[in-house]
C-alpha cells in the first residue's frame, strides 16, 4: 500500500542529532533496513506488508538539518504481504497497480529539528502518479558522533497518508483509509 518514502525521511532523522559535520551522502544499509506499511480497521491492524526494493538519496548536514535532502524510491512491484493472493491484491489495478506504476517517490521540502534525536520532514509522497503533502517523523537510534566516524546509524521513521488521495483501494472497505508507514534500520556514509 505505501512503501513511501517517509520511509526515507527517517533517515534524515540522523541528521538532527549531531554537531559539526557539512552536509554529506549517506546511504541505506540495506542489510538492516526495512520499509513497511500497517492497515487498520476500527483499530485492528488488518494488513501489513514490507517492500523488498528502495533506494535512498540522503544529503544529511548534522549541525544545520534544514540543509538536508532526502529523496526515496520504493519498487511497488517488490511488496510483500504474507500471501501470494494479498501480494497479487496489493499490486494489482485498483490499490498500487505496480504495472503502471512501478515506484512511489517520496522528496523531501524540508527538514526541521524537533529534539535532540528526532526530526519533522516534510516532503512529497508520489503513488500512481499523484503527489501529496506527508510528514514523517524520523529519531535517531545510535551515536551520532561515531557514525561520523564511520559507523552505521540506526533510526526509525513513521508516517502516514491516506488511501483515497493517492487513488488507491477506491471501492475497498475492509481496511481504513489511513495508512502507516514504517522505515527502521541503519544508514551508513
Amino acid at each position: 500500500m505505501s512503501r513511501s518514502t517517509a520511509p526515507l525521511l527517517a533517515l534524515s532523522l540522523a541528521l538532527l542529532a549531531g554537531p559539526a559535520s557539512a552536509q554529506s551522502a549517506w546511504r541505506f544499509d540495506r542489510s538492516s533496513t526495512e520499509v513497511s506499511f500497517v492497515t487498520h480497521r476500527f483499530g485492528a491492524v488488518v494488513a501489513t506488508g514490507k517492500f523488498g526494493r528502495f533506494e535512498g538519496q540522503l544529503s544529511l548536514d548534522f549541525d544545520q538539518p534544514e540543509r538536508s535532502r532526502i529523496r526515496v524510491t520504493i519498487d511497488t512491484g517488490s511488496v510483500s504481504a504474507g500471501t501470494a493472493l494479498m501480494d497479487g491484491f496489493i499490486k494489482g489495478e485498483s490499490m498500487l497497480d505496480t504495472g503502471r506504476f512501478p515506484n512511489a517517490i517520496f522528496t523531501s521540502t524540508s527538514v526541521r529539528r524537533m529534539g535532540d534525536r528526532s526530526l519533522e520532514i516534510r516532503g512529497n509522497l508520489t503513488i500512481r502518479s499523484v503527489t501529496q503533502p506527508i510528514t514523517v517523523t524520523a529519531t535517531v537510534d545510535g551515536d551520532i558522533e561515531r557514525a561520523k566516524r564511520g559507523d552505521r546509524l540506526p533510526f526509525h521513521a513513521d508516517g502516514s497518508f491516506l488511501r483515497p488521495a493517492y487513488g488507491i483501494g477506491k471501492d475497498v472497505n475492509v481496511v481504513d483509509d489511513k495508512v502507516d508507514l514504517v522505515i527502521k534500520g541503519q544508514v551508513m556514509r
